[in-house]
């Protein structure tokens, strides 16, 4: 596998997610979800890193945009038939985008391949799912440093598979030149309606709407093309918003960062997350988050660019404490817009991105060196016991 330039394949499902092609021409005109999304500036920056990229599974139709080649498919059967015919060039790497359940077939079909599964399914839900395609995974690869951290704490029998490819927002592409609207007395919501507690928010917001009726709620999350678009029923079941009815939307990428910068404050998850673009999102455009509180916003959601809670009671505080200081929320965004300009811009993934190609491209030389595992808990204390004992018998030995 050559250093400088690798053959590779990015595979998001067997059949393309959306009904229109989710190539880099939709971001402006349609509203598609984070794993697709990142796909996309993985793409883009491995072409600029000087790799060959071809995408099966976000089109029908064969596109090529910005050096990437995305080939058309509606089924598996299409893209087995599509490799058949040598439409695929044999990838040293193929990077499955938050879908492991083509690791087996790609594992037989290009045993000379290196296999990478991105992790953005790999949360709470999904993990044994995810783990038991192991056999057939060389790498996996966390979207955010909580997570890896997260997972390197609870399975250290893969850690030697664990590898960082965080999730970042196309800072220089798009954020950086949108012009930041004027701050409202609105309150966002960014993220889809299935994330962990969207109802305990809702909840939560009927009181604030009730205390502060001249603040909105705004529900921004994605569009999928074969899914409903509609909010999940339990969501707003029996709650009274009164006049103040939330507004619920969902808009392309350009759109959305504009309308989040003109929120004073932006809710996201209460967790099982994995690496939460909509945080980053809102930090991108200057504005505080609240989110959950959990590993992965640990590192997401640090301090001093949003606050994070638990209980009802503290997102309530909380919701409270900066509507009452507006100029708090200003210092706590910018505080997060230099998060995401060091952390989580396109230069950091392309570091992630070539960190991964350039490990999997000696593996092989390294063998089952590569695969040392970590002690048990009752191992690793005993060793230290062990040491401890070692040390002291060594040092009266030494001192006699």
């Amino acid at each position: 596998m050559s250093k400088n330039k690798s053959n590779l394949l990015l595979w998001r499902n067997w059949e393309p997610i959306y009904d229109f092609p989710a190539v880099f021409s939709c971001l402006d005109t349609q509203s598609i979800g984070g794993t697709c999304s990142q796909l996309l500036w993985h793409a883009e920056n491995l072409v600029q890193l000087g790799h060959g990229v071809q995408v099966l599974g976000m089109t029908k139709e064969d596109i090529r945009e910005e050096g990437v080649e995305f080939i058309g498919s509606s089924s598996q059967q299409d893209q087995e038939e599509t490799i058949a015919a040598g439409r695929i060039r044999n990838p040293d790497i193929v990077f499955l985008e938050g879908a492991a359940t083509g690791a087996a077939w790609f594992r037989a079909r290009f045993p000379k391949s290196r296999i990478v599964h991105v992790g953005h399914n790999i949360d709470r839900y999904h993990y044994k799912e995810m783990f038991s395609h192991s056999r057939h995974i060389d790498v996996y690869a966390f979207v955010s440093p909580g997570h890896l951290a997260d997972y390197c704490v609870r399975f250290p029998s893969l850690r030697h598979k664990f590898m960082l490819m965080r999730n970042i927002v196309p800072w220089s592409r798009m954020y950086e030149s949108v012009a930041a609207r004027p701050v409202e007395n609105r309150i966002a919501w960014v993220g889809s309606w299935g994330k962990k507690g969207l109802r305990q928010w809702a909840v939560t917001m009927v009181r604030i709407l009730r205390k502060y009726p001249d603040y909105t709620w705004t529900l921004y999350g994605p569009s999928y093309g074969k899914g409903s678009n509609e909010m999940l029923p339990h969501v707003f079941a029996g709650l009274d918003f009164g006049k103040n009815i939330p507004e619920v939307r969902s808009v392309a990428i350009p759109q959305l960062i504009e309308e989040i910068s003109a929120a004073r404050i932006v809710l996201v998850s209460l967790g099982n997350e994995t690496g939460c673009i909509s945080a980053l999102d809102a930090h991108a455009m200057g504005r505080p988050v609240l989110s959950g509180n959990d590993m992965i916003f640990k590192f997401a959601n640090p301090e001093g660019t949003g606050l994070r809670c638990t209980t009802d009671s503290e997102r309530h505080d909380s919701l409270v404490h900066l509507i009452e200081r507006p100029e708090l929320c200003d210092a706590m965004g910018r505080m997060g817009r230099e998060l995401v300009v060091s952390d989580y811009t396109e230069d950091n993934q392309k570091r992630d991105l070539q960190h991964v190609v350039d490990f999997l491209s000696v593996k092989a030389s390294l063998g089952s060196l590569s695969n040392h595992l970590p002690p048990g808990a009752v191992a690793e204390s005993f060793g230290f016991l062990l040491d401890r004992i070692y040390r002291r018998l060594h040092g009266m030995i030494h001192r006699a």
